[in-house]
């Protein structure tokens, strides 16, 4: 845990211990540790250089802890202090990046990212970064590290003040698992609506970053461009908004009343949410994981509860009848918001 104060595993042993302790000599440190003597005696003085503990008078040398809650604290500031300079180094190093590239593009404002580890590293810089806002269009195929790691929006930006809106393809809900990995970045705080088509792959971040594959249509995700700040950034900002407006949303909500003895169970507002999308008897039994048969019956017997003479006016009327929360009404109880105060987490 104290490495992140710069003490390596020796130091943070030993000094737990004398946490622990009044004081200990070196032997006593020696037998309690198991530490061998030469890295013990090199990790005591890093130990008391940092003004973590004290040397104690005497002809044996023995050590104590200084007060942990002063000692640790004049190493966060120095630590904060470095990571301020690297800060500003990376500023520095940014502007250096772009500047040598300059002459190998026509403008500064974009980039070429390639491989399939820089694209996936690029995204996770992007949702890293966002101090707003994340906005994208998720469609295959999707960025992943060399490490193994995804690229997902609602695992990065989880237990942060930061906005996730992302749109996905209709079609991508025939794909296995994809509803349950939806459903829960949306428990997340994640915002999502599906469109018929998503015309391209493109993660937002901040007004000040965009990433959109290199090519229109890619089989694998191993090239990408990165747009600063600029009129093609402002395009792709409008683009999303646009297509946000026109998009369904997917909102299963909580369970509400819609008549005399009468609830909506969440299987019928999951089943529900993806007649309103379109989705076919077949894909709706794929991702709830239910028989095709089980899934006719079912979706006849909600549109006789709803009266309804279609599957998308079922959608309709289930959303009017409070069968699940109304989108305003659910981003009100979404996570803190930072940014304008008027605004209400896999390149991905």
């Amino acid at each position: 845990m104290l490495e992140v104060l710069g003490l390596d595993q020796p130091a943070e042993s030993l000094y737990l211990v004398l946490v622990d302790n009044p004081s200990m000599s070196v032997d006593e440190l020696y037998r309690h540790t198991g530490i061998d003597s030469e890295a013990a005696v090199a990790a005591l003085k890093r130990l008391e250089h940092g003004g973590l503990i004290s040397r104690l008078p005497g002809k044996t040398p023995s050590y104590t802890a200084l007060p942990p809650d002063h000692a640790l604290e004049v190493l966060l500031l120095a630590r904060e202090r470095d990571i301020q300079k690297v800060r500003a180094l990376s500023g520095q190093l940014t502007e250096r990046h772009r500047e040598a590239r300059r002459g190998r593009s026509s403008t500064a404002l974009i980039e070429v990212v390639t491989g399939r580890d820089g694209v996936a590293r690029c995204g996770q810089q992007l949702f890293k970064r966002a101090e707003r806002e994340i906005r994208g269009i998720d469609a295959p195929p999707y960025a992943q590290a060399s490490d193994g790691e995804r690229v997902n929006s609602a695992t990065a930006v989880a237990g942060r003040s930061v906005r996730s809106r992302f749109i996905h393809a209709r079609d991508t809900l025939s794909m296995p698992g994809v509803l349950a990995r939806v459903e829960a970045d949306i428990l997340a705080g994640e915002e999502v609506r599906f469109l018929p088509e998503a015309p391209m792959k493109m993660i937002i971040a901040d007004d000040q970053a965009a990433l959109i594959p290199l090519l229109a249509t890619p089989q694998v995700l191993d090239a990408c461009i990165l747009v600063h700040p600029s009129a093609l950034l402002d395009a792709l900002s409008t683009l999303f908004e646009s297509l946000w407006e026109q998009a369904q949303p997917y909102l299963p909500g909580e369970p509400a009343a819609v008549g005399p003895n009468e609830f909506a169970s969440d299987e019928e507002r999951r089943i529900i949410s993806l007649l309103a999308m379109g989705m076919p008897d077949e894909a709706i039994a794929r991702q709830l994981e239910i028989g095709h048969r089980t899934v006719q019956r079912r979706v006849q017997a909600l549109l006789g509860r709803l009266g309804a003479a279609s599957r998308f006016q079922a959608g309709v009327l289930a959303a009017s009848r409070g069968w699940w929360q109304p989108e305003d009404e659910r981003l009100s109880r979404s996570l803190p918001l930072s940014g304008d105060a008027e605004s209400p987490e896999p390149l991905r």
